[in-house]
């Protein structure tokens, strides 16, 4: 008969008296944390991607309207175009799979978007001026 070797130092479970026990944390919370930050980290994403693509809804909106001589076509092909960015980033959001209970669906949609917009309008503002500088110099009549 073969008699297994006793077990090491490091094997041995901590015990409630042990210093070692405190330093440790338990085990069920882990794996919580672990979901806690694969879904962090998956908004985050989601986050960054409408910002990006803000910037680039309202870049577009500004090159395409320099062409147009109405306001009205203007505006409407910048609201065309950020409707259409944001359906392209909520599809791209469902594809990165990030793990939300049902109850958090909204989260996908609302995530970002008050800075999309935002991006969307301070590089349509930006660009277009960039692009039409001598629509926004003021001149006066002496």
């Amino acid at each position: 008969m073969v008699r297994h070797p006793k077990g090491k130092d490091n094997d041995k479970k901590p015990g409630p008296n042990d210093n070692t026990a405190k330093d440790m944390p338990p085990e069920e919370p882990r794996a919580m944390e672990t979901d806690e930050s694969r879904i962090k980290s998956g908004l985050d994403k989601v986050f960054w991607l409408r910002v990006g693509l803000g910037i680039l809804a309202g870049s577009i909106s500004a090159i395409i309207g320099s062409t147009m001589s109405h306001a009205h076509e203007r505006a409407y092909t910048g609201l065309g175009i950020v409707i259409v960015l944001f359906i392209i980033s909520y599809g791209i959001a469902k594809a990165l799979r990030v793990p939300l209970p049902l109850s958090d669906k909204r989260k996908l949609v609302m995530t970002g978007i008050g800075s999309y917009f935002l991006m969307f309008l301070v590089s349509w503002i930006l660009v277009y001026t960039i692009i039409n500088p001598h629509i926004s110099s003021i001149t006066t009549v002496h």
